[in-house]
This record gives C-alpha cells, structure tokens and sequence, in this order.
C-alpha cells in the first residue's frame, strides 16, 4: 500500500496565495480542506484568537452563499474550539 505523501506547510501557502489571485471559489475550497484536514491543528496556533474566529467566520459565511452548509457546521465547530488562552 502506497504511503499518502506529506504535504508541507510552505507549499499549502504558496498554493493558497495563488488561488486567492486567480480562483477564489477554488481558495476557498483548498483552505476549507487544509483546516478541516491535515492542517487543523494551525487554528491552535498562537496567532490571535479573534483574527483566527474573523477568518473562520468569513469562510462560514462564504460557504452559507454557496449553500454548502456541512462546511459550515464543520467550521461553526472549528470556532468553538479555538478559546483565549489565559
């Protein structure tokens, strides 16, 4: 069985920056993948918490235009999780 190959961070941003130019219906989609995939553990990093919950809830209300509201209760989720560290 062929092992997946592991998909780096730096290559995830040089994709999504490009898509963000050229097709922002497929950015988003990519980022929605990355966060609700492999690269979900990123939403715990220590960025801000509340550029973190802006960003996720400009995904969700992307996602609500698109009628495509499983990635929107999966996003709703990802918010709850990400608290304010003490």
């Amino acid at each position: 069985m062929a092992k997946k190959p592991t998909i780096k961070y730096e290559d995830i941003l040089l994709e999504l920056i490009t898509l963000r130019e050229t097709d922002y219906d497929a950015f988003m989609d990519r980022l929605y993948d990355a966060l609700a995939g492999e690269f979900r553990s990123i939403a715990h990093d220590k960025s801000p918490v509340p550029e973190k919950r802006e960003a996720i809830w400009t995904m969700i209300k992307y996602f609500e235009t698109k009628e495509q509201y499983e990635k929107c209760a999966d996003l709703k989720k990802l918010v709850e999780e990400i608290k304010e560290k003490p």
